[in-house]
């Protein structure tokens, strides 16, 4: 019965991570691109936005905001569809 549980236990692990890491690397890559353009090349974002007071660095920053808050919502939906049934399994709930 231990093995199983151990079994159980890395099934989960690997789950885990095969749903953490692309969306990781979804939110890592995009932010640290926002940043290092923000360091180095800050007046790439300076030009407005078409006839606004909006500038292009503003703008991306709320697309950045929005693109995280779209991630957290499919983690949200992946863990309560995939990770949940299985800690529940493990736990003896079903």
């Amino acid at each position: 019965m231990q093995i199983n549980y151990k079994h159980q236990l890395n099934d989960l692990i690997k789950l885990r991570l095969k749903i953490i890491r692309p969306l990781l690397f979804l939110t890592i890559v995009p932010y640290f691109c926002f940043i290092g353009v923000i360091a180095f090349k800050p007046e790439m974002f300076s030009p407005f936005i078409f006839d606004t007071n909006i500038s292009l660095g503003i703008f991306l920053g709320l697309v950045l905001i929005l693109l995280i808050f779209i991630i957290t919502v499919i983690y949200v939906y992946l863990a309560n569809k995939f990770i949940e049934p299985q800690i529940s399994v493990i736990r003896g709930n079903e």
